[in-house]
């Protein structure tokens, strides 16, 4: 080969590398224009009285996603993961990858991921949440300090339950003294054993106090009113995101009411860390 074909073979080769670059930069090789956003993660939790089946639980809430969705400037996608279980609930969400929004029933557990781990509460039930102390109609225990001279046992859901946890609150602050505690995982089941006589004290949520009264039952006590269901958002979310998403999830109580009715909420309320810190000083975790 000659200097002169040398050189032109050098130009077409130089030139076949040029167009090649240009081509990869503007993507007409395949290769991606823009970094692919990652989805949002929503954990969820219903606690002791929820749905287990998780492809119940994320249909259930897919309208909640995608109303957040479209509130949100970048419109993430966010891919849903229900979780049954309240001790992985928060292992996942204290992991170094941690969600960008949790929903969660279990407000004490919650209260523990504000204080510690520096997540954002955007909303949160507008109701307070009360757990209830329940006996028969015909029992002779009148008050909390009655429990223990009558040798009675309380029973009460799972120990990370927020009812268990205000209910234990409660049992301190009116000094009940040394009483006999047993638990089982559901609420529903505590009604129940109360009713065939295996404890004589039942520790419940509103709605299964509201139930036990009608049918007849006696509600001996509640607790201090707590912060209630919340949704928080992760340590590592802007200030000005936060902000447009407790906005946008305000204005489902008018925009959007339905979507709120199927997961048991009438009304959201802006959520602010301090309900949280005043919930575990009543708790004492």
């Amino acid at each position: 080969m000659n200097n002169e074909q040398d050189g032109s073979t050098r130009r077409r080769l130089l030139g076949a590398g040029g167009l090649g670059a240009l081509l990869l930069a503007s993507g007409a090789l395949g290769a991606p224009t823009k970094a692919v956003t990652k989805p949002w993660r929503l954990l969820i939790n219903e606690a002791f009285t929820g749905e287990s089946n998780l492809f119940i639980l994320t249909a259930r809430y897919q309208p909640f996603a995608e109303y957040v969705t479209a509130n949100v400037r970048s419109r993430p996608v966010i891919s849903i993961e229900p979780i049954v279980d309240v001790r992985r609930f928060m292992s996942l969400a204290q992991s170094q990858n941690k969600p960008q929004l949790l929903f969660g029933k279990s407000v004490n557990q919650l209260s523990k991921l504000v204080r510690d781990q520096g997540y954002q509460p955007l909303v949160r039930r507008a109701d307070p949440y009360k757990a209830a102390f329940i006996v028969a109609k015909g029992s002779p225990i009148r008050t909390l300090k009655d429990i223990a001279p009558n040798h009675a046992k309380i029973i009460m859901p799972d120990e990370m339950a927020a009812t268990t946890a205000v209910a234990r609150a409660e049992l301190r602050r009116q000094d009940a003294g040394d009483v006999q505690i047993v638990h089982t995982r559901y609420q529903e089941a505590v009604a129940q054993q109360v009713a065939n006589g295996f404890a004589q004290v039942g520790v419940v949520n509103p709605t299964i106090a509201r139930k036990w009264a009608e049918d007849g039952g006696r509600v001996l006590a509640e607790t201090q009113s707590v912060v209630n269901w919340s949704v928080l958002a992760s340590p590592d979310l802007p200030e000005a995101e936060v902000a447009q998403l407790r906005s946008g999830l305000l204005a489902m109580n008018t925009q959007a009411p339905a979507v709120l009715a199927a997961l048991g909420i009438k009304q959201w309320a802006s959520a602010e860390r301090a309900e949280y810190l005043a919930l575990l000083d009543y708790t004492k975790e």
